[in-house]
């Protein structure tokens, strides 16, 4: 996995580039013309590759790397986390969770302002316990955003609400992809494991909670400051609590998340307490998790797993693509022109970091997901060429990726969140440049993190100059 020699792939560290960046020019163009397509990305990445293998003068060095990258331990490692958590998601949906989240929210509403700070604290609770910023803004923009409106909350803060909950679940969640990824793909120096799930959530808590805190503030002022909707759509809220109790199942998860339990295990334990409580509390029976009606399977497992296949395809072929990047030598290059202006400087390496990942998911806004596959790779090798912990590195890769995706008018979320309210039958006419400035998560989130590789170098040298007088 070590050994750069171009020939090994056949390919010129500048040829090596073309598959990759035909697969990112492709996604930034279907992200303007909203067509992002899950299924129509992988067959763009199986194209590059075939591409790649018409111009290689080594082809069976080229396949071999191909193959060693598509199974490589970080695609597989995440792509079993992805098909668990599909499963730990939809069963916790097939519980209601949605509804107990509503309900909980329409009980606690007293004022408008009120109501927006409620919105982003339960959009931001779905998205812990699901893992899915999607799912969240799919889900609340059909229950939370007519609530909302309902009792006559600004609507640009109630969609700056839901997107910034989504990002806050995706950000810190351990249980979400971008956790997963930012984890799994940053290695130790030596090479031979990741970062721990649990390990790099503790390491970015700080930055997230404080994010939190200044959201909540911002989004209670804003409130207040701010035009109310006028109130006109009648509540159709369902009356029904129980789907509270599929919070307990990730309260279990993020427990032993922290308690440095396997992450397979926590998940496992979660879903096995998920059906429990399902079961006994009568919010769906064994054959909503699993139906076998002749020849067709069907349920809440079955759909889980198809509906993460897609992506772990995606994350796969990306991987192979990289690894062209990475045995070309193309990397060393990269690594060469970056460490010439960085000259071993660790703040400004992390700074480096900040800024990649940042571009990438202001290129790649379509699906954060995809950004975050996409730097990842690149965010390793920096920061192992420069001794930046693989806590650090997951930190900004996992905060700093949760940000324009969430805010820019062409982004994904944003124009999920649009179709939503409009589904919704809310009535109101919103537009995605209205909403450029509410999602205050993303915005606080991005100076925090910024902040924070300042802080995290002051108290490195601190340390370093009292070891070191």
């Amino acid at each position: 996995m070590n050994n750069n020699n171009t020939t090994e792939v056949g390919l010129s560290p500048l040829a090596a580039v073309l598959p990759f960046a035909l697969f990112v020019g492709a996604t930034i163009i279907l992200s303007f013309f909203n067509a992002i397509n899950i299924n129509l990305l992988v067959v763009i990445g199986i194209v590059a590759i075939m591409i790649g293998g018409i111009i290689t003068k080594n082809s069976k060095g080229y396949w071999t790397t191909i193959f060693e990258y598509f199974g490589s331990k970080t695609a597989m490692t995440a792509t079993l986390l992805w098909l668990i958590v599909g499963v730990y998601g939809n069963i916790l949906k097939e519980g209601h969770i949605v509804e107990g989240l509503v309900w909980a929210s329409t009980r606690l509403e007293t004022l408008n302002e009120t109501f927006t700070v409620v919105t982003f604290l339960f959009s931001g609770l779905f998205a812990i316990s699901t893992g899915s910023g999607f799912g969240t803004i799919s889900a609340m923009s059909l229950t939370l955003f007519p609530a909302g409106i309902a009792v006559g909350a600004n609507s640009a803060l109630l969609g700056g609400a839901i997107l910034s909950g989504a990002a806050l679940g995706d950000s810190i969640a351990p249980v979400s992809d971008t956790a997963v990824i930012a984890a799994t793909t940053q290695e130790y120096e030596d090479g031979g494991r990741t970062a721990d799930i649990g390990g790099t959530i503790r390491h970015r808590l700080p930055i997230v909670l404080t994010a939190s805190l200044l959201t909540c503030i911002f989004f209670f002022v804003a409130g207040r400051l701010l035009p109310q909707s006028p109130a006109s759509l009648s509540s159709t809220i369902s009356d029904e609590w129980f789907g509270l109790t599929m919070i307990l199942p990730t309260l279990v998860v993020i427990a032993l998340s922290f308690l440095h339990v396997n992450i397979f295990v926590s998940l496992f334990s979660g879903i096995v307490l998920a059906v429990l409580i399902g079961t006994t509390m009568g919010l769906f029976g064994l054959s909503d998790l699993v139906c076998l009606e002749g020849n067709n399977v069907s349920g809440a497992v079955v759909d889980g797993i198809a509906g993460m296949a897609n992506i772990c395809i995606l994350l796969m072929v990306v991987v192979s693509l990289s690894g062209l990047i990475i045995r070309s030598g193309c990397m060393n290059i990269i690594l060469s022109f970056m460490n010439r202006h960085i000259r071993h400087s660790t703040i400004l390496a992390e700074l480096s970091i900040f800024s990649m990942t940042a571009l990438s998911g202001i290129l790649i806004a379509a699906v954060n997901t995809i950004a975050n596959i996409c730097i990842a790779p690149f965010v390793n090798s920096i920061g192992k060429q420069h001794q930046i912990h693989p806590y650090s590195r997951s930190t900004i890769l996992a905060t700093v990726i949760c940000t324009f995706p969430f805010v820019l008018p062409y982004g994904g979320c944003m124009l999920l969140l649009l179709k939503g309210i409009e589904a919704s039958g809310s009535n109101v006419s919103l537009q995605a440049t209205d909403m450029f400035l509410t999602p205050f998560y993303p915005w606080l989130l991005l100076i925090c993190s910024f902040s924070a590789c300042f802080i995290r170098n002051r108290h490195n040298n601190e340390t370093t100059d009292k070891t070191n007088p």
